[in-house]
């Protein structure tokens, strides 16, 4: 089954918060609710902390209603990666607002089967739409449009439509680089 989702949101970097309150989980699922998604991924630069007690805090206050996926932005040889922690300890990654040059292509070749995904549109970056499509041909990656959310309000700017099944076909044995 398809839902809506954005796969890249920087909850904490939003809030300041180094512990999420309820007050602040509210705002983020108004957030949610009022962009017509069915859910997010949390990830904040090289912290997974705070989504994991997001995504606690909704499935208690919030059982049931929202798809809250874990997750951190971190740096790979100098490309931003975003790993999502899906359930079974599988990890989906793929290239934040990737920029072009022969850095990006040697990192992509080298990473191989560890890439599952490529950001198409970045609600922050202008990214180039044509190479980025190649790419994603070429290497068999999924091409995601993420909001790259700074604050709660830009949450759902962008958004896929996908279904959780063909994250988790693409990571198969995938694991986290970054325990």
């Amino acid at each position: 089954m398809k839902i809506k989702i954005d796969f890249h949101t920087h909850c904490l970097e939003s809030t300041g918060d180094s512990v999420p309150r309820i007050g602040t989980v509210r705002e983020i699922v108004k957030q949610i609710r009022k962009r017509g998604l069915d859910g997010i991924a949390i990830t904040d630069h090289d912290k997974k902390d705070y989504a994991y007690r997001v995504k606690e805090m909704v499935d208690l206050h919030f059982p049931g209603e929202f798809v809250i996926l874990p997750g951190q932005e971190i740096c790979i040889n100098r490309q931003h990666v975003v790993e999502l922690y899906l359930e079974n300890d599988s990890v989906f990654r793929f290239c934040a607002h990737p920029l072009f040059g022969s850095r990006f292509l040697e990192f992509i070749k080298e990473e191989g089967d560890n890439i599952h995904g490529i950001e198409i549109k970045n609600a922050a970056w202008q990214l180039q739409e044509d190479k980025v499509n190649e790419i994603a041909k070429r290497y068999n990656l999924i091409t995601l449009k993420n909001s790259d959310a700074h604050s709660i309000r830009e949450i759902g700017i962008h958004y896929n439509e996908i279904d959780l099944e063909e994250l988790y076909r693409r990571c198969n044995g995938t694991k986290c680089s970054n325990p």
